[in-house]
């Protein structure tokens, strides 16, 4: 008969883990102590109940293996006879606490630190109990408790794997590798090589003779210096891409006039497509909408004010809002193309409408000047802005 200790400590402990969703619940540990729930009492008061179970079948388990008394003799020989026997009779003290009624009451707090001690206490009886159970079991089997644990059983998945990859020699057949030389007292083992060494490096020849014949002989591989090539012609895709993604997230904070020629063409297809029949061709202006080419603006005449005016449009001007038809980079380029108009000066131009819209200009910085400073015999340069 074998006692599997481990198993049922961890059983304990797994059902110890089982206040730790309340502990989460509860807003974590220190909350738990300090309100815990009635949800915590019960899972405490569970656990209880259940080491007090195995508490009183282990005390029945032991008190059927002693028998006649004998074994308690064998096995009490060396040990404190007493703490053995309380733990034999832990579950009769047990059973007789758990019959007596409790008389007065207490808060959640008080009973979570009842259930906790209780629980503590209640564990390491059963430890106890099973480390005296399981020498009971040796002493009826007639093993000495002394006797050294000689480990038969095969090596383990681990250690099978590391003598493969070593080869090791185990300790007690050194001798036969020793190597006759000796310096200072020290002495060489004739130790091969690992084979994971080996393996490595058997490993780097076959690779040089598969990049040989891949890149150079039949070429089913690129060369460095085809990859680079190839690499760079892909990073040109990937900046491109990148560029148009950022153009995508154009807005009216953002937007900037275009002045190349690519972009203004762009912009003037648009127009032509979706602004002349309000506008007219050259941006001169009709019945409907207003003259495009002049310094008069009714929404505001810079690059932001007319990406704006594009895109959200003009509701009670009847000028309807293109960002449903228009991407950000269409109307960047469209409103860029208007801008281009200025001062062009059209036939059968349309009045101007709205205020004059002079452009805003950055003062320009003076130029530092340098003024001598006389300081006795010294004449210092200092700077002036």
């Amino acid at each position: 008969m074998r006692i599997r200790t481990n198993r049922l400590v961890m059983l304990l402990l797994a059902g110890a883990a089982g206040i730790l969703p309340a502990a989460a619940q509860s807003g974590g540990f220190l909350s738990l102590v300090e309100n815990p729930s009635m949800e915590t009492n019960y899972i405490l008061l569970g656990m209880a109940v259940l080491q007090v179970i195995i508490i009183l079948t282990l005390s029945g388990i032991m008190r059927t293996l002693g028998g006649n008394g004998q074994v308690w003799v064998d096995y009490l020989k060396g040990r404190n006879a007493g703490m053995v026997l309380l733990l034999l009779f832990a579950g009769m003290g047990l059973d007789a606490q758990a019959a007596t009624p409790g008389v007065a009451l207490m808060t959640s707090q008080n009973l979570f630190w009842w259930l906790f001690a209780t629980n503590a206490v209640f564990f390491i009886i059963v430890v106890a109990q099973l480390a005296v159970l399981k020498g009971l079991v040796r002493t009826l089997s007639g093993e000495r408790e002394e006797a050294t644990v000689v480990n038969t059983s095969e090596p383990d998945f681990a250690d099978t794997i590391l003598s493969k990859l070593t080869k090791r020699v185990e300790p007690e057949k050194e001798k036969d590798i020793l190597m006759h030389h000796e310096y200072d007292g020290i002495r060489e083992l004739d130790n091969v090589l690992p084979p994971w060494w080996l393996w490595l490096f058997y490993g780097t020849i076959i690779w040089g003779a598969v990049y040989v014949v891949n890149v150079h002989v039949i070429k089913v591989w690129p060369d460095q210096e085809t990859e680079y090539v190839q690499e760079m012609a892909q990073a040109e895709v990937d900046i491109a891409a990148y560029l148009a993604l950022q153009a995508a997230a154009v807005d009216e904070n953002t937007v900037v006039m275009l002045t190349d020629a690519t972009a203004l063409n762009s912009g003037k297809a648009t127009f032509e497509e979706f602004c002349k029949a309000c506008h007219g061709a050259a941006g001169e202006g009709n019945a409907v909408g207003p003259n495009l080419t002049d310094a008069y603006w009714i929404h505001g005449g810079s690059i932001n004010d007319l990406f704006r005016t594009v895109k959200y449009g003009v509701a009670e001007k009847g000028m309807q809002s293109w960002k449903g038809e228009l991407n950000p980079q269409q109307m960047q380029a469209v409103s860029s193309y208007i801008l281009s108009l200025q001062g062009t000066n059209p036939p059968n131009a349309k009045e101007p409408q709205g205020e004059l819209y002079i452009p805003k200009v950055d003062a320009p910085q003076e130029p530092a000047s340098e003024q001598p400073v006389a300081t006795g015999d010294a004449v210092v340069a200092v700077v002036v802005h």
